[in-house]
This record gives structure tokens, C-alpha cells and sequence, in this order.
């Protein structure tokens, strides 16, 4: 229980960091797009890196923002058939649901691999504001592993509050 109880602070934690990132990264948006419509429409002197800068800060806001709404459930699913299953069986089809998101999230992690290759051998960077695209193409895979950590949490809590309520059930009888 240790274990489960260091790994829930380093979920708390995770969840902070990436709280505020998200925040600060919308708030990033909001800025860079105004400072780009005042440069284009009131100086008549547009920036050529803000849309880009945005960009990019949206993606990672929806690729963090995809781990937080993972680590809660809050991404839309179909729950007539999981509905009229038994509590055991639903737990089966909860934890299988689980498993498959996290297989597909190490493929996810692992895909862009030749992608980080490429952009280093060729030192590839992003047209506006030449940030190294490697490094944008990091993010990918610690937002996919985010989301792989957030599923595992989840996966174990489905497996300990079941545990726990069979082992409480078996004690009162």
C-alpha cells in the first residue's frame, strides 16, 4: 500500500504540473492571437510567428488536456451494453476498455521515433520562430505518456476498489 499511496502523490503532482501548464498554455493562446490581430489590424504590421506559436501551443494544450480527461473518464463513451452487465462483468469490460487504451498509447509513444530521428539527422526546425522540431516532437510522446500513466492509475484503482469492496463484503458475511 505504500507503493499505491507514493504513486497517488506522484499522480497529484503530475496533475498540478500539468493544470498549470494548460492554463498557462491557453492563456499563451489568448495572448499571441490578440498580439496578432493588433499588429495586423491596428499597426498594419503583422507578425509572421504568433499563428505558429499558437498552434503549437494548442496542440500540446489538447494533448495534456486529453491526459487529464483520461485520469477522470471524462471522454465520451457508449454505456448501454457496459449498463445492463453484472458489476463483475462490467468491471471485465472496464479494466479490457483500459488495456486497450493503453496498448494503443504505447504505440502512440513509440511512433514517433523515426519522426525524432529524422528531424535530428536533419536538423529540421520550425519555419517562424526555429525551435528544433525534435523537440516538438518530444512533446508527443510525453503527452502519450502522460495519458499512459493516468490509464495505468486508473486501471489499478478499478482493480484496488474492487478488491477492497469484495474483501469488506466477505468480512461482514
Amino acid at each position: 500500500m505504500l507503493a499505491w499511496r507514493l504513486l497517488k502523490k506522484l499522480s497529484d503532482a503530475l496533475e498540478i504540473i500539468i493544470r498549470i501548464s494548460i492554463i498557462s498554455s491557453m492563456g499563451g493562446i489568448v495572448l499571441f492571437v490578440n498580439l496578432a490581430v493588433f499588429f495586423r489590424y491596428v499597426l498594419a504590421d503583422p507578425l509572421t510567428w504568433t499563428n505558429e506559436i499558437s498552434s503549437y501551443l494548442l496542440v500540446f494544450s489538447v494533448l495534456f488536456g486529453a491526459s487529464l480527461g483520461l485520469r477522470y473518464n471524462q471522454f465520451v463513451k457508449v454505456e448501454a451494453l457496459s449498463n445492463l452487465l453484472p458489476p463483475r462483468a462490467r468491471l471485465f469490460v472496464m479494466i479490457g476498455s483500459q488495456v486497450l487504451i493503453a496498448l494503443f498509447l504505447i504505440v502512440c509513444i513509440g511512433s514517433p521515433s523515426l519522426l525524432i530521428q529524422k528531424a535530428i539527422i536533419t536538423r529540421t526546425i520550425s519555419p517562424a520562430i526555429g525551435i528544433p522540431m525534435a523537440q516538438l516532437y518530444r512533446l508527443l510522446r510525453i503527452g502519450f505518456a502522460c495519458m499512459l500513466f493516468f490509464v495505468s492509475i486508473n486501471t489499478i484503482e478499478y482493480l484496488l476498489d474492487r478488491g477492497l469492496a469484495r474483501n469488506a463484503r466477505e468480512k461482514s458475511q
